[in-house]
Formats: C-alpha cells, structure tokens, sequence
C-alpha cells in the first residue's frame, strides 16, 4: 500500500533529521553554500514526500475514521516535519523542544501505520 511506504519513507527522514541534530556539537554557519548545498536538497526532499504522505493520509482517515488519529492533526504534523528537517541543520531550537516536534510527528506516522496493520 502506497500509504505504508510514504510513511516508513517520512519515519526514515526523520531518523535522518534526529541523527543529524545530534551529530552537531556547534551550529554550523549560516551560509549561502551550506543552504543550497545541503539545507535546501533535503526539504525539497522532505516537502516531495509530505505531498505524496499528505493525501494518502487524508484519504485513509476519512476512509477508516481511526479513534485516536484526525485529519485536523495532518497539518500540524507537516509544519512538524517541516521544522524538524530545518532544525536538524541549524540548532536554532531549544534540543527539548526539537524533541518534541520529533516525538509528536513519530507519533501520528507511527499511529498510522499501526492502525493499518491491526486493519489486516
């Protein structure tokens, strides 16, 4: 299923982002080289496999109306990822609070993909 794919896809970026926030004892210099290099790759990226995820999801919860998972929370995922994969690279952002964004977006992709293999 396309859904399943698109969302083990999102939970790899993210462990991309988290190994890379960690890695980083100091905040690498804002550069021109380093954003089109390297920041710039990965959300475009980021933002190709949220436009595939995002809709599957859509569809699926409206389909399947899981007891713990709504459509409202989709975009606040999106902005989540959106800013984990910034963050990663920056550390503009308190570590405890990079967490949480983390947590919260492997928690909705998770919850998906759990929902859809108790469904089997």
């Amino acid at each position: 299923m396309e859904l399943i794919t698109s969302s083990k896809e999102l939970l790899t970026l993210l462990e991309e982002c988290m190994e890379r926030f960690n890695k980083h004892e100091v905040k690498p210099e804002k550069t021109e080289e380093y954003f089109f290099n390297q920041v710039k790759p990965s959300f475009e990226r980021a933002t190709t496999s949220i436009q595939i995820w995002k809709p599957l999801a859509n569809d699926w919860i409206i389909k399947n109306k899981p007891k713990y998972i709504h459509v409202t929370q989709l975009d606040s995922t999106i902005e989540h990822i959106e800013q984990v994969v910034l963050q990663s690279f920056y550390r503009d952002i308190n570590r405890q609070r990079f967490y949480n964004l983390h947590h919260s977006v492997e928690y909705v992709v998770e919850s998906i993909l759990d929902e859809m293999e108790s469904e089997d």
